[in-house]
């Protein structure tokens, strides 16, 4: 399932900017697309944590999102005008990229101990992520004027595969469903995890961290260009980091009970630290290239240690909850802000990207001091428990 949710998305979103150009659409319209994307993701996401959490099954919510994201493609790609295009590309966004944190939340409820089996899990999203990416960009690289409209249907097919494999999965019974008269479980649940201190200092890192990874995503590339690398290798580039992340989610587990969670996650937002300082000061295309290594273990560092933390802070009530609060924080306001400040900042030097890096340094040097200050609280015995125990319940 894991695998196939992450092709479904990897063999469209890499691509749409490229589809976007191909159609005729100015980097302006692009932009709107984009930020209507990210729009989408303050608010959907929400619901269909709540959905799942309250009233509908996790894994018939992805069932759902899955199929609305297949029929959504296959419009995109039957669809010409600008409005069509922007309306679908914004619903496909909506119910396609809360999936990279749903999914977690779905595997957290099948997993005795997530703590120690999620990496080896999750090594199998970034193959389903590099499986249609690799063969898609070298393809397109041989081919420069060749029409990209077949990723979309290929996107909706394997949809269509994640609709039905996740229906196949065992019912995961909403944690917080209002169960006759009497309190609102899920909404004093909801009150409780959003005063927690700790879990704001996880949105926070999200928020800040997500933000500077979009600043890596969208102008490491051109960035490569302009120093003469070759369009041809920059897909094989990119794709790098995916490798170096299989091999690094095999080590998860161990590094996991090694190490206290903290750990993990300063040690992932340092990595991004480090990368977004060598775009600013370094030239040397080599080194600049080799350093999307330092891309993957953000994402097995960082990010799945939040994830991780979240799902036990937020126990099994919110467990859907959490993951789409991070999606808010993580795919909506974070990438949102980080452009708007990019803009700004290419504006304000003339379109040099040197300083954006750094800005993005910046930003992921604030999420370490909120981490860092948190430190204690986050790697208390309780927190780290409650997981496991909610895992040995089911």
């Amino acid at each position: 399932m894991m695998l196939a949710q992450f092709a479904a998305t990897g063999s469209v979103l890499p691509f749409v900017t490229m589809l976007f150009r191909e159609r005729g659409l100015s980097y302006a319209q692009i932009s709107l697309l984009l930020t209507l994307s990210a729009a989408a993701m303050t608010v959907c996401p929400l619901l269909w944590g709540m959905a799942a959490d309250r009233w509908i099954s996790l894994n018939r919510v992805f069932s759902v999102v899955n199929a609305a994201s297949a029929a959504l493609l296959g419009l995109m790609a039957l669809g010409r005008g600008f409005a069509l295009t922007a309306a679908a590309f914004t619903l496909y966004s909506a119910c396609a990229l809360p999936t990279f944190t749903l999914i977690n939340a779905l595997a957290f409820h099948h997993l005795p101990h997530p703590r120690e089996q999620f990496g080896r899990l999750r090594a199998f999203g970034s193959l389903g992520w590099i499986l249609p990416f690799l063969p898609i960009s070298l393809w397109t690289a041989r081919r420069p004027g060749a029409g990209l409209d077949f990723t979309l249907w290929l996107g909706a097919g394997l949809s269509l595969v994640s609709a039905a494999w996740a229906f196949a999965l065992p019912p995961t019974r909403p944690g917080a469903a209002r169960r006759g008269p009497g309190p609102n479980l899920y909404g004093r649940a909801l009150k409780r995890l959003l005063g927690n201190s700790d879990f704001t200092a996880l949105l926070l890192s999200m928020f800040l961290v997500a933000g500077a990874f979009s600043i890596l995503l969208y102008y490491s590339p051109p960035y490569l260009e302009k120093l003469g690398v070759p369009r041809p290798w920059i897909g094989p580039i990119q794709a790098l980091g995916v490798v170096v992340e299989i091999g690094l989610f095999q080590w998860h587990g161990r590094l996991a009970r090694a190490v206290r969670p903290t750990v993990l996650i300063l040690a992932g937002s340092s990595a991004l630290i480090l990368r977004h300082l060598l775009y600013a000061f370094c030239g040397v295309p080599l080194w600049l290239s080799l350093s999307y290594a330092l891309a993957a273990a953000v994402i097995v560092f960082h990010h799945t240690g939040v994830s991780l933390l979240s799902n036990a802070l937020a126990g099994g009530e919110l467990r859907a909850t959490s993951q789409t609060l991070l999606s808010f924080a993580g795919q909506g306001l974070g990438p949102m802000f980080a452009h708007w400040l990019a803009g700004r900042i290419a504006v304000r030097f003339g379109d040099d990207l040197r300083p954006i890096f750094l800005a993005a340094a910046l930003l992921c040097a604030a999420a370490f001091v909120i981490i860092l200050s948190r430190r204690r609280s986050l790697d208390r015995p309780s927190s780290l428990g409650e997981q496991t125990a909610a895992g040995a319940a089911r």
